[in-house]
């Protein structure tokens, strides 16, 4: 038996961040921002979760990943075996914060 050790909240090394992941993808696809709707949501999300087999996707990434470290790549270089072309080096920001719609 051997026991593998990663870094907490590290979204390629532990599946539940992923679960976390889908479930608020699919509540924000089907939202209507009411909170009723959130509340039928999220068991609809885990339902969802249950019929697509995603646990299955995560753990494979899981291995990956953790193989990838071993052979000495970078989260850089981990980062690019899951989203290829979408990955840079510069880390921006994709939300934009301005103050232009606040009232005085």
């Amino acid at each position: 038996m051997k026991i593998v050790f990663s870094p907490k909240y590290h979204c390629e090394t532990n599946p539940i961040e992923g679960y976390w992941c889908h479930s608020k993808q699919y509540i924000r696809k089907h939202t209507d921002q009411s909170f009723r709707r959130l509340i039928t949501l999220m068991p609809e999300a885990k339902v969802n979760f249950i019929e697509k087999h995603i646990h299955f996707k995560l753990f494979r990434r899981f291995w990956r990943t953790i193989k990838a470290y071993d052979q000495g790549r970078d989260y850089l270089e981990v980062l690019t075996m899951f989203f290829s072309g979408l990955c840079n080096d510069k880390i921006i920001s994709h939300r934009k914060i301005t103050n232009t719609n606040i009232e005085n």
